[in-house]
C-alpha cells in the first residue's frame, strides 16, 4: 500500500522472492574477474614457480630420500659405502623429480581454480538473471567453495604422499641399477578404519616398483591413500633381509582385519 503526495491510496503487488540487480554486463564481467583473482590468490599464491603447496611436496621428497637412504644403508653395507645423503639430494635425478612434481602440483591446483571460477560464474550469472535473493546466492557460493577446498585438500594429501612414494620407488630402482642390488618395496598400510580392504591386504607384502606404480595408476587408488612403501633387500630365495619385520607386519594385517569383523 502506497500513498504518494496525497494521491489516492495505491496497491502494488511485488514478488518477494525476486531481487532486482542493478548490474550491467560489463559490471558482471568485472565481478567475475575479481572472483578469479581471489581464487588464484588463495589457491595459486606464488605462481607456478613458487606455489605455496610446493614447499610441502619438496619436504616430502627430502623426507622420502632420507628414509630410503636410511633403510638401504642399514640393510646393505655396499649401498652405505657407495652413497651419501648429500649426493642423493644434490643429484640431477633428484632435482628433476622435484621439477616434475612442481609441474604436476601446479597443474592440479590450476585445475581447481579454473573449475571453481566456472562454477561461481554460473552461480552468480544465474542469480542475477533470475533475481535470486543475495543470501541464497551467498549460500550456494559458500557450498561451491567448500567443494573446491575439499578437492584442494584431497590433492594436497595425494601430492604429498605421492611424492614420498615416488622417491622411495626411484631410489629402490637406482640402487638396483647402480649397485646391482636385488630390491623391492615393502607395503605399509595405514590400517585405518577407513582403509580400503584391497590396500590393507597388501600390508607387509613386497612388490616391485613397477607393480606399485601400476596399482596407483588405476581405480583411483592414489587418492585418499595413506599407504607407503619402504625399500627392502630381497634374498636369492625371494625372502626379505629383515624377516622379523615381515612377520610383524603380517600380524598387524590380521589384527586389523579381525577388528573389522
Amino acid at each position: 500500500m502506497c500513498n504518494n503526495d496525497g494521491a489516492e491510496l495505491s496497491l502494488y503487488q511485488v514478488n518477494a522472492g525476486t531481487s532486482i540487480y542493478d548490474m550491467t554486463a560489463a559490471q558482471l564481467a568485472d565481478l567475475l574477474q575479481v572472483v578469479q583473482t581471489i581464487l588464484d590468490n588463495v589457491l595459486l599464491d606464488g605462481g607456478s614457480q613458487n606455489l605455496w603447496a610446493l614447499d610441502y611436496v619438496a619436504a616430502e621428497y627430502e623426507r622420502g630420500t632420507l628414509n630410503a637412504f636410511t633403510n638401504l644403508s642399514v640393510q646393505s653395507p655396499a649401498y652405505a659405502s657407495q652413497t651419501t645423503l648429500q649426493q642423493l639430494l644434490s643429484s640431477a635425478a633428484y632435482q628433476n623429480q622435484i621439477a616434475s612434481a612442481y609441474i604436476s602440483t601446479y597443474s592440479d591446483w590450476k585445475g581447481i581454480s579454473d573449475t571453481a571460477r566456472a562454477d561461481l560464474a554460473n552461480v552468480i550469472a544465474d542469480s542475477v538473471g533470475r533475481g535470486i535473493n543475495p543470501r541464497e546466492t551467498a549460500s550456494v557460493i559458500s557450498k561451491c567453495l567448500d567443494v573446491s577446498m575439499s578437492k584442494a585438500k584431497t590433492i594436497a594429501q595425494t601430492e604429498q604422499v605421492g611424492a614420498l612414494r615416488q622417491v622411495q620407488g626411484n631410489e629402490t630402482d637406482w640402487a638396483a641399477d647402480r649397485l646391482g642390488l636385488n630390491t623391492g618395496l615393502m607395503w605399509l598400510s595405514a590400517l585405518k578404519p577407513t582403509t580400503r580392504s584391497w590396500h590393507a591386504s597388501r600390508h607387509g607384502n613386497v612388490y616391485t616398483t613397477e607393480e606399485v606404480r601400476d596399482f596407483y595408476a588405476e581405480n583411483g587408488n592414489r587418492y585418499n591413500c595413506y599407504c607407503s612403501q619402504i625399500p627392502v633387500l630381497i634374498n636369492d630365495d625371494g625372502s626379505i633381509f629383515n624377516e622379523g619385520l615381515a612377520e610383524k607386519l603380517k600380524k598387524e594385517r590380521k589384527a586389523w582385519k579381525a577388528e573389522l569383523e
